[in-house]
């Protein structure tokens, strides 16, 4: 039986030759969904690297394909290589310092 509470950590790249206006016409609407994923319970921590054109998002789930079912929501998801990265679920000072936010 697949842990319910599963994290993977997704490390994903911008695709190269990505359309710059199209990719900037859905930042509202990319930010609206993770906002409901979070509300979900489904993601956690997301943190971008304009730099770097790369994005790391915590997916909770119970397995990578259920965690591939959430990513493929995001508006930006066609725009991005992704690895998903199993993880251990967080700590508990983690825990307490999201309970705090």
């Amino acid at each position: 039986m697949p842990n319910p509470t599963a994290t993977f950590m997704v490390f994903a790249t911008l695709r190269a030759g990505t359309n710059v206006e199209e990719f900037n016409a859905l930042r509202e609407d990319e930010q609206k969904q993770l906002e409901v994923l979070r509300s979900e319970g489904k993601v956690g921590a997301h943190y971008i690297s304009p730099a770097r054109g790369a994005t790391f998002v915590e997916v909770i789930a119970a397995d990578e394909r259920e965690a591939a079912a959430t990513l493929a929501t995001l508006p930006f998801a066609r725009f991005f290589e992704a690895e998903v990265y199993p993880t251990t679920p967080p700590d508990a000072a983690e825990l307490a310092h999201r309970a705090r936010l």
